[in-house]
């Protein structure tokens, strides 16, 4: 499975990835194991310990969001987690989530665990169509067989989504 994060993004855009559970903490040390750190927070030290971290060690997984968290207090103190900025970034971080699992490279739980996060942090917005209805009792063990109607849900809101946007834009 291609990982969402490629290693070029900003630690803000992975902060967001991860309060939306579009990636979990294995993904963060592993997009900061890929990333070359920019001049304004290469040696911070929250940065070099996920850069240092061993994604196959727990204790620096347990770590993982707590480094990231700090990182962005120090080096990005004007961002807000919650501000229309890391809405826009959630959201394209959700669309880029979705066309994945209509590649077939991810389980539905993948894509459900989503929802919530997104509807609580960003007060339900209309980017996420019909995904909480289409989600509800989705758990781990769920199949793709099982959810079914997801990719008829995934499919919709990506219409949507290139209806509502100016050609050529993303």
């Amino acid at each position: 499975m291609k990982p969402l994060l490629e290693g070029h993004e900003d630690p803000v855009t992975v902060l967001v990835a991860s309060e939306i559970e579009a990636i979990s903490d294995v993904d963060i040390v592993g997009w900061a194991n890929r990333h070359t750190a920019l001049p304004g927070y290469a040696e911070d030290a929250a940065y070099v310990q996920l850069a240092r971290s061993n994604p196959r060690n727990a204790v620096n997984l347990a770590k993982a969001h707590g480094h990231l968290r700090s990182l962005i207090a120090r080096c990005f103190p004007d961002f807000d987690d919650k501000s229309d900025q890391a809405k826009e970034i959630a959201r394209k971080l959700f669309l880029r989530r979705i066309r994945t699992y209509l590649d077939g490279e991810l389980e539905p739980f993948l894509v459900c665990r989503m929802v919530s996060p997104i509807e609580e942090r960003y007060d339900f917005p209309h980017w996420l169509g019909d995904l909480y209805n289409g989600c509800d009792w989705m758990d781990e063990i769920a199949t793709r067989e099982e959810a079914s109607h997801l990719r008829w849900i995934i499919e919709q809101i990506l219409a949507e989504k290139a209806e509502a946007q100016p050609f050529g834009s993303g």
